[in-house]
């Protein structure tokens, strides 16, 4: 019961992220985005006892930004708008918190430990969406040169 409330507060605080960056007047790319949130908090949760939190997030991420790239081929708009509202979930807040606070305590160790888990979160995120996104821009290429060769 627990995951799907927080499935469901995912929706909802990328619908309201959504309006931050006036989404809102796509509606329904806001709320696409914002399914692709969920989706990726889903996944998150599934895989976080298996493979920890890093590669949680890096596996979490890639379906989102699949998704996104899947989304913004079918709508025909930007993938960047479903990948920045989707991937409102997964972004280290509570680790950015922790390391700052610890940084203003003086706790050295803990803030150093904290630093370099939201750092590796951050990267995984970072290169989740370059492994989508290079993967469809070279199936895109090769669809092009495809279609030279048979014309």
């Amino acid at each position: 019961m627990e995951q799907i409330i927080q499935c469901l507060s995912a929706f909802f605080a990328c619908i309201g992220f959504a309006f931050v960056f006036r989404i809102h007047h796509h509606p329904r790319f806001a709320i696409i985005g914002s399914l692709g949130g969920s989706l990726g908090w889903i996944i998150y949760l599934l895989t976080i006892q298996s493979y920890g939190d890093v590669l949680a997030n890096l596996i979490a991420m890639s379906c989102v930004a699949l998704y996104s790239e899947i989304m913004a081929r079918l709508l025909k708009a930007p993938a960047t708008i479903f990948i920045i509202i989707g991937c409102f979930p997964l972004v280290p807040g509570k680790g950015i918190y922790q390391t700052m606070l610890y940084l203003i305590q003086g706790n050295n160790d803990l803030f150093v430990s904290s630093l370099l888990n939201t750092i590796a979160i951050a990267f995984a995120l970072a290169l989740a969406i370059l492994l989508v996104s290079t993967l469809f821009k070279v199936i895109k290429v090769i669809k092009t040169s495809a279609k030279k060769v048979s014309s």
